[in-house]
């Protein structure tokens, strides 16, 4: 966004810490972690009833038991991310706003990495998920609390989870990394072919 975009009330008078164009940019930003965070709770909630739920009279009953605890662990580290993720932008949309003296540093830099530890977590979960309800059996009622609590730990995750602090920009989700590095590619391929034009002598004209 340029600067000629911006309101007269969100650009910062020269030498002040408030910084309201990049608190009014990424406002759904932290709206959307606030609704991944509930998410993750109601995921939480929805583990916790499927192992409670989880036949135990069958041959697989303590795998499928296992599998269960496995999503319970998932989705409560969900909540975790997802709570510091939130916790990190409301400081960060404290020190944006003139609120906080001192800018999340530490904690935008433990918000990046939570993000990477996201994926491993929902990739688990998915996998939990699906071996725990092979187990139960896929119309028992635990089978189904175990589907509805990787649904919501997945929008936890898209929501929430990958919102690491930043002043703009995508989240840190799988197709943003993708669309960064092909772009890297094809700068990469540009320069090169400039390189290969610049250095290759003028084609002789046919003559006729």
């Amino acid at each position: 966004m340029r600067d000629e975009e911006y309101q007269a009330d969100q650009i910062a008078a020269y030498g002040a810490r408030e910084q309201p164009a990049v608190a009014t940019r990424m406002t759904p930003h932290l709206r959307m972690t606030q609704v991944g965070a509930g998410l993750a709770v109601l995921s939480v909630l929805a583990a916790l009833g499927a192992l409670l739920t989880f036949p135990r009279f069958t041959t697989s009953s303590a795998s499928g038991v296992g599998w269960s605890v496995l999503m319970l662990v998932c989705c409560v580290l969900m909540t975790a991310i997802c709570g510091v993720q939130l916790a990190a932008w409301r400081q960060a949309m404290a020190w944006w706003l003139g609120r906080r003296e001192v800018g999340p540093a530490k904690l935008a830099l433990v918000s990046w990495w939570l993000h990477v530890a996201s994926y491993p977590v929902a990739v688990a979960a998915l996998w939990a998920s699906m071996a725990g309800s092979a187990a139960a059996g896929w119309s028992a009622r635990a089978a189904t609390l175990l589907a509805a609590a990787l649904l919501l730990v997945l929008a936890a995750q898209i929501l929430g989870g990958v919102q690491y602090v930043r002043p703009s920009g995508p989240p840190g989700t799988v197709p943003a990394h993708m669309r960064r590095l092909i772009a890297r590619e094809r700068a990469r391929q540009a320069a090169a072919a400039a390189i290969v034009r610049r250095d290759s002598p003028d084609e002789p004209r046919p003559r006729r």
